[in-house]
């Protein structure tokens, strides 16, 4: 009677949360020995397999296992792929158990069979019960689908992935179970929603706070309770509490609390309706930073002096310690680094055993609550600029590219900071899709050249749209611009126009504005350099046409304007410019005021100006730091015309990131401050002098709606409508928030000022207001902005305005 081996490998299946399969294998060998005494094992492996068979299959089709099996006909018999046939097979997740037969056969081959039992088959997923929570918002978190092998595992982890999606909405008390009749009977797997009501956050508490109080740890967290009709929304969600919780507990460590732990407890009223949350707080004592050390790394001699390093930190001997503080001093002392050409300078932590740790050593002393730190410098070498190279750059000129760097100039040290300056720059001129600056070579290359490779994108545009506002009325707008142009770059061919080759790559600004409008209308071709002559020096000349429609009459102004300034680094900047004008005023209301009469038809105007511009923010569009100062002034008649006067302005912007969320959006405090004065009185033309009031400058009051009202030509009385002053002096506040997204953001402002026709405080007026700005990317890079504002102080003659508002409408 020939021997027989049996070997039999059952596997049994486990789920665990999260989605993935385990599988637990129990493998029990059996050996079949020969009948007889001193029979002996058999061993199969090696020997060559003849033929390969399955049992056990009625659901699931064959070439599912097949193609899981890699042990062969013609190939030897082996246990280990055997083994790991079963365990494939298995993973398919439609079998409660699989088993390897191998059978000897006469011809010292073996047969191999796989047999397996069959897991149940889903003949359907339903949800019933759900009426608060939607199918649409369910179905995608639901994994198991008809046709899915009935798991226990998986089913519960579906069920728990449906209550997780009704208690971020609220309902804590949802009870989910599965309809164990239909799925044993008919494998028809039904959740069954019994849903609770929402559970209100009618309370927030802070248990344990003893440094800080309630109403400053009420600040740092999302959570608001619940109010009617504004608070709706604010209800239970454990997950934002949890958030909440780690805010905490950053907010006291960036304090100097570094045991501090903060944990929430989660009550509900008895007819589970409202909720209250209280922070368990444990502070622990106030860590302050002890001794600071520097030294080189493995002996490195110092190139800066340890007390200039210790300068740079932003942490000081008796501070209190915060890890904030801790990371930016390590940045400083990098960056400082670097703009001394030291481009691979790192900070080495000696205390672990981790090769690619960086940051600066903390040694805790518990007696004293305080942290030594240790900052350890692995210097580098400086490293020189070789040559710069750009690509990507088919039609703009190299020296666009080249005249934007900083810090990277062939032959001179490496800025290191400055690489990202350049980049920065680069993506801001619009010229670019991307631009990317790389350092070739390796660190101990010297000089090490750099890669500048950019991707031009389409200057060119042809905007058809309108421009509402409550200021200027409905202006509609054909707008022709070019952000590459060259005017040196004259077409050779018919062919270099129509593939647009010609007049581009040079830097230059080109722009044509057709702007008619119901109350104004705009023209204007302009022409601008930013680099004149391949020089710090720029230039600016344009030729415009202006109509407008007032309440007292019409006026018309034909003119041009050419500037010439000059960059004293990225800050600082100062112009001089002239303009020529011609103004007609005609249409005059018989009511109008004697000023309006004064000038009535033609006159000319011509002027010579300077003006001296200082300029640390982020961003020329949405700045969100830094300040912007303008200073100018003009002599007006100099090469003659009908008035002689000087003007003289000044405005000041400052703005302050108060905090930045995960998502990276701002809040942005901002402050504003315009004044003007002209210094001969009542020299300057009624459309020369200063105005305010609507959207752009004084919210709550109509455009030109405040200031001085004339003499009413027709009766000798006072007139309505404002004359314009000879003294401005505007100031706002405006703190803006981010509210939906990236594109809905919610701002509070209060703006005040006078206009007079000398120089003083007496008729102070102050509007507080809120409004949103809706930023619709492919519409317009400016925000659309409405403003509610009210007057608090107001004079008897101003005409008021509560809604102002500035929407841009392209049509591309």
């Amino acid at each position: 009677m020939p021997s027989t081996l049996r070997l039999l490998h059952a596997r049994l299946t486990r789920v665990w949360m999260g989605g993935s399969l385990r599988w637990a294998a129990a493998a029990v060998i059996g050996l079949a020995w020969m009948a007889g005494a001193g029979a002996q094992e058999t061993d199969l492996n090696g020997r060559p397999i003849r033929e390969i068979t399955f049992s056990g299959l009625g659901q699931i089709l064959p070439r599912y296992v097949e193609n899981q099996v890699r042990s062969a006909v013609g190939s030897p018999y082996d246990d280990r792929v055997v083994q790991n046939d079963i365990e494939r097979i298995t993973n398919l997740g439609f079998f409660s158990a699989v088993t390897a037969r191998v059978l000897p056969l006469e011809d010292r081959g073996v047969s191999l069979n796989f047999e397996m039992v069959e897991l149940p088959i889903l003949t359907g997923v339903e949800i019933r019960g759900n009426r608060q929570v939607r199918d649409n918002d369910l179905w995608p978190l639901i994994r198991l689908r008809t046709g899915d092998a009935v798991n226990p595992f998986l089913i519960d982890r579906d069920r728990q992935a449906i209550l997780d999606a009704y208690e971020e909405e609220g309902f804590f008390v949802t009870d989910v179970t599965v309809d164990q009749p239909s799925l044993e009977d008919d494998r028809r797997l039904v959740f069954l929603v019994r849903e609770g009501p929402r559970i209100r956050l009618r309370q927030i508490e802070f248990e344990g706070n003893r440094v800080y109080p309630g109403g400053r740890l009420r600040k740092q967290i999302r959570a608001r309770t619940w109010f009617p009709v504004f608070g709706s929304g604010n209800v239970l969600d454990r997950e934002a509490l949890k958030l909440d919780a780690a805010r905490l507990r950053d907010y006291y460590q960036q304090r100097g609390y570094l045991e501090a732990e903060v944990d929430r407890r989660i009550s509900v009223s008895d007819d589970q309706k409202d909720g209250r949350v209280t922070f368990l707080i444990t502070e622990g004592p106030q860590w302050t930073v002890g001794d600071i050390r520097v030294q080189g790394f493995n002996g490195q001699p110092l190139v800066l002096p340890a007390a200039q390093v210790k300068l740079l930190m932003e942490l000081k001997p008796g501070d209190v310690y915060s890890a904030n503080k801790l990371r930016a001093s390590a940045n400083r002392i990098t960056d400082h680094y670097g703009q001394l050409g030291y481009l691979e300078t790192r900070l080495v932590r000696r205390n672990t055993t981790d090769p690619r740790a960086s940051g600066i050593d903390r040694q805790f002393n518990p007696e004293t609550n305080t942290v030594d730190l240790l900052v350890t410098l692995d210097q580098g070498v400086p490293s020189t600029v070789g040559k710069v190279i750009v690509r990507g750059n088919s039609l703009t000129r190299t020296k666009v590219v080249l005249r934007e760097l900083r810090g990277v100039t062939p032959g001179r040290p490496f800025d290191r900071t400055g690489l990202e300056r350049s980049r920065r720059r680069l993506n801001e001129l619009s010229l670019f899709g991307n631009a990317t600056i790389t350092l070739l070579g390796s660190p101990a290359d010297q000089p090490r050249d750099v890669l500048v490779e950019v991707a031009e994108q389409n200057t060119g545009s042809v905007s058809f749209g309108a421009t509402i506002s409550s200021d200027d009325g409905l202006l509609g707008a054909i707008d022709i611009n070019q952000t590459n142009f060259d005017i040196t770059d004259l077409p050779e061919s018919v062919d270099d126009i129509l593939a647009n080759r010609a007049v581009r790559g040079g830097g230059q600004r080109f722009n044509l504005t057709l702007s008619p409008g119901s109350d104004n209308s705009r023209y204007s071709v302009g022409l601008a350099d930013p680099y004149f002559l391949d020089t710090d020096y720029f230039a600016d000349s344009s030729i415009f046409f202006f109509e407008s429609e007032r309440d007292e009459f019409d006026e018309e102004r034909a003119g041009a304007r050419l500037g010439l300034g000059k960059r004293f680094g990225d800050v600082w900047s100062a112009a001089i410019g002239g303009r020529v004008e011609n103004i007609e005023v005609a249409s005059i209301d018989p009511d109008a005021s004697v000023d309006v009469f004064e000038v009535g038809g033609t006159s000319l105007i011509t002027g010579v100006n300077a003006r001296l511009t200082r300029s640390t923010t982020d961003s020329s569009i949405l700045p969100s730091s830094g300040s912007r100062a303008v200073a100018s002034i003009e002599r007006t008649g100099v090469f003659g015309g009908d008035f002689d006067f000087t003007k003289a302005s000044f405005a000041f912007d400052k703005f302050w990131t108060v905090s930045e969320d995960f998502l990276g959006r701002k809040s942005i405090l901002r402050f504003r401050f315009d004044t003007g004065y002209i210094f001969e009185a009542d020299e300057a033309p009624v459309f020369e002098r200063f105005f305010a009031g609507g959207q752009s400058s004084f919210r709550g009051f109509d455009n030109r709606g405040i200031g001085p009202r004339g003499i009413t030509a027709s009766t000798g009385t006072l007139s309505d409508d404002s004359v314009g002053a000879d003294f401005l002096l505007l100031a706002g506040v405006q703190y803006e928030v981010p509210l939906i997204d990236r594109y809905l953001r919610g701002v509070v402002f209060t703006d005040q000022g006078t206009l007079d026709n000398a120089v003083s405080l007496e008729d102070w007026r102050v509007s507080v207001g809120f409004g949103v700005r809706i930023a619709v990317p492919f519409l317009s890079q400016a925000p659309f902005a409405v403003d509610f504002a009210i007057p608090l102080v107001e004079e008897e003659t101003d005409e008021n305005q509560t809604i102002s508002f500035a929407i841009d409408i392209p049509l591309r």
